[in-house]
């Protein structure tokens, strides 16, 4: 390749950073700044906490923040059992079926919130399917989508599949030779997962996690789609 030929390689990607560079200040950093700026900024620009403590006087406030928390933190715990143990099984077993568990994984993550809670609601619900038919057959229903249970009910099945992908491949780069090495030394079973596998994978674990918890405190379309079924 000619040095010209190198020249303008060099400056293609230096223009293409740079609109990458300011499409990320302008669409992201600086709405995010304006919004910090406001949140701790008084009338003549100084610094106060006033909003705050304006927001935790009202009660109402204060009840939907700490429900907010508590269903965010209930759905990480909820979709941890569910995806780890897919993740883990999946990537580490060889079987039939494990790549079409993988793809389905995914499905939840396209259907939109209001979407799958409505049909959750209709499945699940007081007078869903699945408790009429219990209602007829054995006289008793499953209280599923009730109240924040059922919220965080449906906030678990649909985005589980955070914790699932990001954990699969953070378990599929583990270096073997830490398991061996491991093996070698007397572990295996629970012990070998819980010494070694689990944290050496634990940053693809928290960042699923995270994802869970942020996507789960700013859901409303959840709690729309419950609401109007």
């Amino acid at each position: 390749m000619s040095d010209a030929s190198h020249a303008r390689v060099t400056l293609a990607q230096v223009a293409v950073g740079s609109a990458i560079a300011a499409f990320l200040v302008v669409f992201l950093i600086a709405p995010i700044l304006t919004v910090i700026y406001v949140a701790f900024a008084d009338g003549s620009g100084g610094f106060t906490l006033s909003h705050f403590a304006s927001f935790f006087q009202i009660t109402l406030m204060r009840e939907s923040f700490a429900n907010s928390l508590y269903v965010a933190g209930m759905t990480v715990l909820v979709t941890s059992l569910i995806g780890v143990p897919l993740a883990y099984f999946t990537v580490r077993f060889r079987f039939r079926g494990a790549a079409i568990i993988q793809t389905l994984g995914v499905l939840p993550l396209i259907m939109p919130a209001f979407v799958g809670a409505s049909a959750m609601q209709l499945l699940f619900g007081r007078s869903g399917s699945l408790n009429l038919l219990l209602m007829e057959a054995f006289d008793f229903s499953l209280p599923l989508m009730e109240g924040l249970n059922g919220v965080i009910f449906v906030e678990s099945l649909h985005y589980f599949p955070f914790i699932l992908l990001n954990l699969s491949v953070a378990l599929a780069n583990i270096d073997t030779a830490m398991e061996e090495a491991a093996q070698n030394l007397g572990a295996s079973g629970w012990r070998l997962f819980r010494r070694i596998v689990f944290p050496l994978a634990l940053p693809g674990y928290v960042a699923g996690a995270s994802l869970v918890f942020i996507k789960v405190f700013d859901d409303l379309g959840t709690q729309i789609g419950r609401a109007h079924v």
